[in-house]
């Protein structure tokens, strides 16, 4: 079964994965950023590219991604295990098909941040200015597209929809269990925060709680550390000429973007904005 961790675009989804897969690490195991083989944890991106093409899906076409969610989660959840599974996709049903269903989620755990700093970092992320990045971000018909690795063609991925129908979709979710998590708390209240994701797993897929690993994953994925491994060894998600761990602050909207452009954010997105706590 699948337990999804979803998140918009820049979001902590990569940060919350370096420390699941700290903590799921025996002791004895060197931390790395890039998966291998080996690793205790292990995430797939959703929808894969790898798994689109074994089961002759045309991913230029979108319409048949949608067709196929389903079919491409029945085939990942073969294993009979949990399947940590990552994914910027709205939570959403197009036509008859819907994104997913009880019968291959489990759960899942949604991280959500302030978008005036998921601007600043997207805009980063993608090359564009600020301004076409609140456009991308407002628009209800914005696509994912592949990422460095994911193969060379460019096709649309996932319906991101904007930022605030991204999270709407995910929030109201009721089949399963679903953990909203703010980016904010990872990085002011890192070991409540932390522990309530550890918690959670423990809740819906008998995780161990266990406060020596804890301790652990949270030093190794320290910010800083982060930094370091990616600058000497690289990340195989980082787009080129990019820094793919950047700062893991908050509040740099303050002094990075134009008056006229946060209004604009605060308008569009006032009402999660306030429920979330960001105004």
């Amino acid at each position: 079964m699948i337990i999804w961790l979803a998140s918009y675009p820049k979001s902590g989804n990569t940060w919350l994965r370096m420390f699941l897969k700290s903590y799921y690490q025996k002791s004895s195991d060197v931390f790395k950023l890039n998966d291998t083989i080996v690793d205790d944890f292990r995430t797939r991106g959703f929808p894969n590219i790898s798994t689109m093409k074994h089961l002759n899906i045309d991913y230029n076409n979108f319409p048949e991604i949608v067709k196929n969610w389903e079919t491409m989660q029945d085939y990942l959840n073969l294993n009979n295990r949990t399947n940590f599974v990552k994914t910027h996709n709205s939570m959403c049903t197009i036509g008859p098909y819907k994104f997913t269903t009880s019968r291959n989620t489990k759960g899942g755990i949604y991280l959500v941040r302030d978008p005036r700093e998921v601007l600043i970092s997207y805009s980063n992320h993608m090359g564009c200015d600020y301004e076409k990045t609140f456009e991308f971000m407002e628009a209800s018909d914005s696509y994912e597209v592949p990422t460095t690795g994911e193969g060379d063609k460019t096709y649309k991925k996932s319906l991101l929809g904007s930022w605030a129908n991204n999270y709407n979709s995910w929030k109201s979710y009721k089949p399963s269990k679903i953990l909203v998590i703010r980016y904010e708390d990872m990085v002011l209240d890192k070991l409540n925060t932390f522990k309530k994701i550890i918690n959670y797993l423990s809740e819906i897929d008998d995780l161990e709680i266990n406060n020596e690993r804890l301790n652990k994953a949270l030093k190794q994925t320290d910010f800083k550390e982060l930094q370091k491994l990616e600058e000497k060894l690289g990340f195989v998600e980082k787009r080129p000429g990019a820094t793919f761990f950047r700062k893991g602050k908050t509040g740099s909207w303050k002094k990075e973007l134009p008056t006229n452009l946060i209004k604009k954010i605060e308008k569009t997105f006032y009402k999660e904005m306030v429920e979330l706590g960001y105004l």
